[in-house]
């Protein structure tokens, strides 16, 4: 489990992730917020369809990130409300953290 974003942007990095990549997030126009939520879920601001919109994605044990609920919340306040309510107590971490 991570404690910060840069935990994350850093083993990202060292297993040559792109995703943190600073050319392709402007590109995308993508804006990573710097709370970590449980640990792995962290939100970002993107572009869509030329609408501003905030998606969640988890970073998984060796840096990677898998998008959780993409392009869909119309404010970043909505995304914290949803990791809260309904991505707290997923239990996949168990086998996904623990296991190697």
């Amino acid at each position: 489990m991570f404690q910060t974003m840069q935990e994350i942007i850093q083993l990202s990095r060292q297993n040559g992730y792109t995703f943190f990549d600073e050319k392709r997030q402007s590109q995308e126009e993508t804006t990573v917020y710097p709370t970590v939520y449980y640990g792995r879920y962290f939100i970002t601001e993107d572009t869509f369809r030329n609408k501003r919109c905030f998606s969640i994605y988890r970073a998984l044990k060796d840096g990677a990130c898998d998008i959780v609920r993409g392009y869909v919340f119309p404010n970043k306040r909505q995304a914290e409300r949803y990791i809260k309510m309904f991505l707290d107590y997923e239990e996949e971490t168990t086998e996904e953290y623990f296991n190697g």
